[in-house]
């Protein structure tokens, strides 16, 4: 039979009465007959569309109508039916498929606004922001009063944290359709970002009174009682959502992570185990998980559960990932049984997965090749405000030369508090980078043509060192916060001091090491509750040893040689006081663990309380962790009169001790072994005559040595940072 004798009209209406009587497989095969006979009939192709959609066979539906566009550009009174299959993916969230099909009718019609802004909601779901804002702004192009399609674009602009613009483009938009409660949600996620949780807050309530069986409105409203430090009312707001949507997996980490923070690990830890069991294909709850177990100082199974974390995203640019793996590098840091090389393999790993694919950012400085030129020295840190850093870091901003260095902070602040403040008026400019991008950071540095580019922050949350992998300065380094080497090949210098590293120990750093001809920093501390008083083995009639660690530093190494020295001291007390032991579960765990020693209960104060100063009123003797040593708290022990003794480790974090009574001229308490180290202790124990002098006379040594010398450090900084910069125009002057 030809075509001719082949009556199409005829059996499209056939298999509209077959279709409206419920025989959807007959009317299709009916329609298939007509394109046997008429492959490009375009209603035919819409018809089958329509019949594949109520079918269930979407991505035939797909296929169908793309035919039929192409037959006829125009898209006649189909367009609908095409964005029905394009809903029906964003409702069954196939977000790649929404993509797929959204990028063929962009293609197409690259004019259509609400094609644009269905292609901005696939990348969305996908967390894909950059690729978002590039459609979103397509869409807004061509549909500039859509509240929506603005909707969306602030989204993106969240995600990639320009948080300020999209409050500006949210503010229009809640103010044109004050009911449309997402586009509230949205300037409530922007304000908690910049800080402003009493006005997120408002949002977010303002969201749920329009629409208050929208669970992840109550997540978010979570997250900004975390940031204020609302933990309770943080949980009952994640505890909400999940009784409005009980599958709402995502809320998982966020309950995981409060629940730590109020340092209740053990149930931090409890929730982990049962959002697992909902789901393992989450990787924010593994990420969760792992800080839980950390928290617990449990690192084999928070490595295992960050490894299985960063199993489900390969792509080099996934901020997620990096930030697990700086917590795999956390853990690593601080394991007990590791040697420093396989410690160090995994920094390197961090390079390479992460950071030298940006090498194709590195150009040439036009920077002046002169040797005494006042130089540009910028500092980049998150920590410009009330934090520990300000201890070491406002000290040298102060004393720095003006006449011979303009100084730049780059700041990475989560707000602004009256540290801040301080801090502005140290520098001579200040460059808020919160809300760049790295590439735009990098680019940024360039212009002010900085010479030498310090990180202050290492591996620590929210730091910027894929802006160092971009090698926006000449000369860059490492300094200060973290304590070991970044991994990265890009920075030039580890800055340190002598008493930290050992001759042979180059190889566990990716930078050069700069041995300052000072201690590796200055400490001014906040004395205003720094009170000293006489020592505790005097009035207590027995000697209470002390410290103020975090779990993952008292490992089975260190619990044995602690149980060691109480057994070797008669009636001797042990206290254990940080934020880690809020949880009274994990005090006992950790009590537990010197029982097996034969410590009694009795003998140990484990639990947290602040400030340190009180808590250091009642040591007689600090022991310092290894083979990661304590940090600040090393400086606050001796600050009160109280000696400490420490152990010997790997660079540069397992000498941090040793550093800092270099610097104080008291080596005699450095142990090279852990007998060493056990029998310091214990003959110091023996001396209550010398902890009752150290106790009065110990702070005014430590004021006048060089720990405490705040020019002379400044200088000695200065003189490295003219010294490598010298190096570099040597080197590049030819």
């Amino acid at each position: 039979m030809g075509k001719s004798s082949f009556n199409s009209r005829a059996a499209l209406q056939d298999a509209k009465r077959l279709h409206t009587a419920g025989n959807m497989e007959d009317a299709k095969a009916v329609c298939s007959r007509i394109l046997q006979h008429y492959p490009l009939h375009q209603e035919a192709l819409y018809f089958l569309a329509r019949l594949c959609a109520d079918m269930g066979f979407w991505d035939e539906a797909l296929l169908y109508i793309q035919k039929a566009f192409l037959v006829n550009s125009t898209m006649p009174g189909e367009r609908s039916g095409y964005f029905a299959i394009l809903n029906h993916y964003l409702a069954d969230k196939q977000y790649p498929k929404l993509e797929q099909a959204s990028r063929w009718l962009t293609s197409h019609l690259s004019k259509d606004g609400i094609a644009w802004d269905y292609l901005t909601v696939s990348l969305l779901e996908q967390g894909r922001y950059f690729d978002a804002l590039e459609a979103a702004q397509k869409a807004v192009k061509f549909l500039p009063t859509n509240v929506h399609i603005q909707n969306n674009l602030a989204y993106a602009l969240i995600g990639l944290e320009r948080c300020t613009e999209a409050a500006a483009i949210l503010r229009v938009v809640v103010q044109t359709e004050p009911t449309m409660a997402s586009a509230h949600n949205n300037l409530g996620n922007a304000l908690r970002y910049n800080g402003d949780y009493e006005g997120a807050m408002k949002c977010f309530e303002a969201a749920i009174a329009i629409a208050p069986e929208t669970a992840y409105f109550y997540n978010n409203l979570g997250l900004t009682y975390r940031s204020l430090d609302r933990y309770q009312s943080s949980i009952d707001s994640y505890q909400k959502a999940l009784q409005i949507q009980p599958d709402l997996v995502q809320v998982y980490p966020n309950l995981i992570d409060v629940y730590r923070q109020a340092g209740m690990v053990q149930q931090a830890i409890e929730c982990g185990q049962h959002a697992l069991t909902l789901t393992q294909e989450l990787a924010e709850i593994w990420g969760a998980f792992g800080d839980a177990l950390r928290d617990a100082g449990q690192l084999d199974a928070a490595i295992e559960s960050y490894v299985k974390a960063v199993s489900f995203k390969t792509d080099s640019e996934s901020s997620f990932n990096r930030k697990i793996y700086t917590n795999i590098l956390f853990c690593l840091n601080y394991h007990p049984d590791l040697d420093a090389e396989t410690i160090f393999s995994a920094y390197r790993e961090f390079d390479q997965r992460f950071a030298l694919s940006l090498k194709k950012h590195w150009r040439p400085f036009n920077t002046p090749r002169d040797t005494q030129k006042k130089l540009k020295v910028g500092y980049l840190s998150q920590s410009f405000y009330n934090q520990v850093c300000k201890f070491f870091l406002i000290p040298l901003l102060e004393k720095h030369d003006r006449s011979q260095f303009e100084i730049y902070a780059y700041a990475q602040i989560p707000y602004e508090d009256e540290t801040t403040a301080h801090y502005k008026t140290l520098v001579d400019h200040w460059v808020p980078i919160r809300e760049l991008m790295d590439d735009q950071v990098a680019e940024r540095i360039r212009a002010d043509e900085i010479d030498i580019l310090v990180d202050v922050s290492g591996h620590t949350n929210s730091n910027r060192l894929l802006v160092f992998a971009q090698k926006p300065a000449p000369v860059s380094l490492h300094w200060l916060e973290y304590g070991y080497t970044t991994g990265l090949s890009a920075i030039d210098y580890f800055m340190t001091d002598r008493a930290s590293v050992t001759d042979d120990c180059g190889h566990l750093f990716s930078e050069q090491i700069w041995i300052l001809d000072s201690p590796a920093y200055v400490y001014r501390p906040d004395t205003r509750l720094a009170i000293l008083n006489d020592s505790p083995a005097v009035r207590n009639g027995y000697v209470t040893f002390g410290s103020l660690s975090r779990t993952t530093r008292i490992n089975h190494r260190v619990v044995r040689i602690w149980a060691a020295i109480l057994d070797a001291v008669p009636d001797s007390h042990l206290i254990i006081n940080s934020g880690d032991f809020k949880d009274p579960r994990v005090q006992d765990e950790m009590a537990a663990r010197f029982m097996q020693y034969g410590i009694a209960r009795s003998r140990l104060e484990i639990s947290f309380s602040s400030p340190s100063w009180e808590v250091l009123k009642h040591v007689d003797i600090g022991l310092d962790c290894f083979p990661h040593n304590s940090g600040t708290t090393l400086l606050e022990t001796l600050f009160m009169g109280i000696p400490f003794v420490t152990l010997l480790g790997r660079p540069s974090v397992g000498r941090i001790g040793a550093s800092v009574l270099s610097g104080m001229g008291r080596t005699e308490w450095i142990a090279s072994s852990e007998e060493e180290y056990a029998q310091k202790a214990v003959i110091l124990a023996h001396d209550l005559e010398g902890l009752q002098h150290m106790r009065q006379f110990m702070r005014a040594e430590m004021q006048a040595s060089a720990l405490m010398d705040e020019p002379a450090f400044a200088q000695a900084v200065e003189r490295a940072y003219r010294q490598m910069w010298t190096r570099y125009c040597e080197r590049n002057g030819a």
